[in-house]
């Protein structure tokens, strides 16, 4: 398995080398060519303290996102989207909304549980005006846990809950001068594309439990995403609601009911003296019936406040994470206070260091993480 891991690695590297080689050429020549880019990131973390035994020391995972783009013409391209990481998601577990957990995870550096999976496969179109896409997609709803926030270490592994991902569908986005206004409509994969290589992950079935497993165009997102209201600039907004169908051929009829969600987000960018900025922002997310699990409602509140200087940054972040009438009939309280501080490298390479006073399923404890993370564009 660990040879399958790097030998996958290795590929998705070169495959990114050789593209950039050609990049020039094929810029300069007439279409068809490939474009994208790929993110490698290493995360290692210590338990400095922890008022929860068999909680082990150490754990460190590699998670790389290989995007490419098979652009046809000028308006037309094919996008697909890779993920290679040590996955943790179970589909009929305790929690199957998480690709991963920090303090109950298999920590270690266990390269056996890396999966390889297609998150993204599908026909794209832009023009000046719109966008159109269909196929495997993730949908839009919300943003922390996007990489480009660069708010520490740890947040995403919490934030990434509430991210679609691979669903099967169309959407559509119209282009504003300062805003953009997507719809999307899909379903959970369930072809052969919604299992993984290396560490085998099953295959999804229409007969399953969870929100959008219906094989019917019957779940949505709308999303408005933009930097400007009523003429203020550098104010960034982000609103969605999101409405998952569940399975109504399903013999727990009594138990499942549709998912709906809103988000809210603001981030404000106050440009100081000296190359100094500030940008503090705050995202809410309110899910009812989490998974298609009746009453089983989440609330995620994200805050924190980020100082940027030159090529430094720095930040502290509080996020919240409550769950009611979890699948056992507990309620989950888990929180996040973390401290970090980054510097970007002149060659796209990013180094963070974060400490973190985390609760999660329970556990309490402190954690220090590094993560060094690099984009290769091609």
């Amino acid at each position: 398995m660990k040879k399958n891991f790097y030998f996958t690695a290795i590929f998705v590297a070169a495959f990114s080398f050789y593209n950039d080689e050609n990049q020039a050429w094929a810029k300069s020549s007439q279409y068809p060519y490939v474009s994208g880019q790929t993110l490698f990131e290493f995360k290692s973390d210590q338990k400095i303290d922890s008022k929860t035994k068999g909680v082990p020391r150490n754990n460190t995972y590699i998670n790389i996102e290989p995007d490419f783009s098979l652009n046809l013409n000028k308006e037309w391209s094919i996008k697909t989207g890779w993920r290679i990481l040590p996955i943790m998601q179970d589909r009929n577990g305790p929690h199957p909304e998480r690709s991963r957990t920090i303090l109950t995870a298999d920590r270690g550096l266990n390269q056996d549980d890396t999966a390889f999976i297609v998150e993204e496969l599908k026909a794209f179109y832009q023009n000046d005006d719109m966008k159109f896409f269909a196929g495997k997609f993730n949908p839009t709803f919300a943003t922390m846990y996007r990489k480009s926030k660069r708010v520490g270490v740890f947040l995403t592994d919490f934030t990434e809950d509430y991210e679609l991902r691979e669903k099967i569908g169309f959407g559509a986005a119209a282009l504003l001068e300062d805003s953009e206004i997507t719809f999307n409509t899909f379903f959970n994969d369930i072809t052969g594309l919604s299992g993984s290589g290396l560490r085998r992950r099953p295959r999804e079935h229409r007969n399953g439990n969870l929100s959008g497993n219906t094989a019917t165009l019957s779940s949505y997102t709308i999303t408005v995403e933009g930097q400007s209201i009523m003429g203020l600039r550098d104010l960034y907004y982000n609103i969605g609601y999101r409405s998952l169908d569940v399975n109504n051929d399903s013999q727990d009829n009594f138990t499942t009911a549709r998912e709906t969600g809103y988000t809210a987000n603001l981030e404000y960018l106050f440009k100081l003296k000296n190359n100094v900025s500030l940008i503090p922002l705050i995202e809410y997310v309110k899910i009812n019936n989490f998974t298609g699990l009746r009453d089983r409602d989440a609330k995620y509140i994200t805050t924190s406040i980020i100082a940027k200087y030159e090529s430094w940054s720095a930040s502290i972040s509080n996020l919240n994470r409550n769950i009611d009438h979890n699948y056992d009939g507990s309620k989950m309280r888990d929180r996040q206070l973390q401290f970090n501080i980054g510097y970007k490298f002149n060659n796209n390479m990013v180094l963070d260091v974060s400490r973190v006073n985390l609760k999660e399923d329970g556990h309490k404890a402190t954690l220090m993480g590094v993560m060094l993370s690099y984009v290769y564009k091609f």
